[in-house]
């Protein structure tokens, strides 16, 4: 592989705004006020830090209808390390995973480092849920895992309670694991959090696993904290995969993300309290400033992208991203070069960088993030009306 992923945003020339990174970037911590402690650093325990598994667990408990239990929890350096462990774990034989689209750009390269094959299954924009029929059409003797990934990446896009029970017994019925990545659930945008398979009954289904983490809830994608829930099947052969690949989250991190989530800094981590302050209120002050940031300027985007010919944008149900659909700008409006390279139009010329949609299998779109801080995004979100006006 010679390439960067596609949403990266190494590289991009200075001077350009920037809509195209996935971390939130709308400030909510202080300044840190102590480094981690300096002492001795044994390898961390593969799965996790007792305490940070416990908070990660009752964190996980209070979203859902399911009890989740610390040894259900494995921690890992960020969502995409705990997407690769639970797949080279659980796939066995069948190892086809069917990734319905939109998707994220990074599942088929996580899935063939797992030892997998992607099999994309046709979605829509806007709908979150894959149909049945698509994902029989795709099913073969081979197909081992379905992802799905609610709310979604790119779009915002958001699964039904019904739908996603429907799709987890489609997935059961068929002896299939069914990953969830809820990455996004926890930002605070919208009516309130998406439906999760942590809320399809009391225990979390034995085929299911979640993957979640800080970065986009807690604004913390730096700090690389992410973790899978899972049957303690799925979770030994995840672990045992983690051992040997990742050898431990960083207890640094750890320490810092058990003082986030409220537990106790230095109950198991060896050092002192983490940097960044843990009760109650500090969390719900944190989350009440990046909610309100993040619906500011998803309304502000909005507004500056509507009303533009050939141009449909759609307020996402959850997430950091919108989506705009400009196929009808290229069909009629759209100067030559942005046909032939739109994003690279879009940096070049007017000196803004998105994402393509064709990274996520959905061309003729374009992927921005509104998790920026204001000055910057309205920048960004002005230059890029700009080009689609001029």
């Amino acid at each position: 592989m010679t390439t960067l992923s596609p949403t990266s945003a190494a590289g991009i020339g200075a001077g350009v705004a920037v809509l195209s990174t996935g971390d939130v970037r709308v400030p909510v911590y202080p300044a840190a006020t102590a480094l981690p402690a300096l002492g001795d650093q044994p390898y961390p325990p593969p799965a996790g830090q007792d305490g940070l598994r416990a908070a990660i667990a009752a964190y996980a408990t209070a979203s859902g209808t399911a009890t989740v239990r610390p040894e259900q929890v494995l921690v890992a350096p960020g969502a995409r390390a705990a997407i690769l462990s639970v797949l080279a774990g659980a796939l066995g034989d069948r190892r086809e995973v069917l990734v319905p689209g939109p998707y994220w750009a990074s599942y088929p390269t996580l899935i063939k480092a797992a030892g997998g094959t992607a099999v994309l299954v046709p979605g829509q924009v806007g709908v979150g849920a894959p149909s049945i029929e698509a994902l029989e059409a795709a099913l073969t003797e081979r197909t081992g895992a379905l992802v799905l990934n609610s709310p979604r990446n790119p779009d915002g896009s958001v699964i039904p309670a019904e739908r996603l029970r429907e799709l987890s017994d489609w997935a059961e019925a068929h002896g299939l694991l069914l990953l969830f990545d809820q990455v996004y659930r926890g930002v605070p945008i919208g009516d309130g959090p998406a439906p999760s398979v942590l809320g399809l009954g009391p225990e979390l289904p034995a085929h299911c696993v979640v993957v979640d983490g800080l970065t986009k809830s807690h604004a913390l994608a730096g700090l690389r904290i992410g973790w899978a829930i899972a049957a303690r099947p799925v979770l030994d052969a995840a672990t045992a995969h983690a051992s040997h690949v990742i050898g431990g989250t960083g207890s640094a991190a750890q320490r810092i993300a058990l003082a986030v989530l409220g537990g106790e800094p230095g109950s198991d981590t060896g050092g002192e309290p983490g940097t960044q302050p843990g009760t109650e209120p500090d969390r719900d002050d944190r989350r009440a400033r990046l909610g309100s940031a993040l619906e500011g300027n998803l309304k502000a985007v909005l507004e500056r992208l509507s009303g533009i010919p050939g141009v449909s944008c759609p307020r996402p149900e959850g997430g950091i991203f919108v989506f705009p659909d400009l196929r009808g700008w290229l069909a009629e409006h759209a100067p030559p070069g942005a046909r032939a390279d739109l994003t690279g139009w879009l940096r070049d010329e007017h000196r803004v960088a998105v994402v393509d949609g064709k990274a996520f299998g959905a061309p003729g779109h374009v992927r921005l993030s509104f998790a920026l801080p204001e000055e910057d995004l309205l920048t960004g979100v002005d230059r890029l009306r700009t080009a689609l006006t001029g």
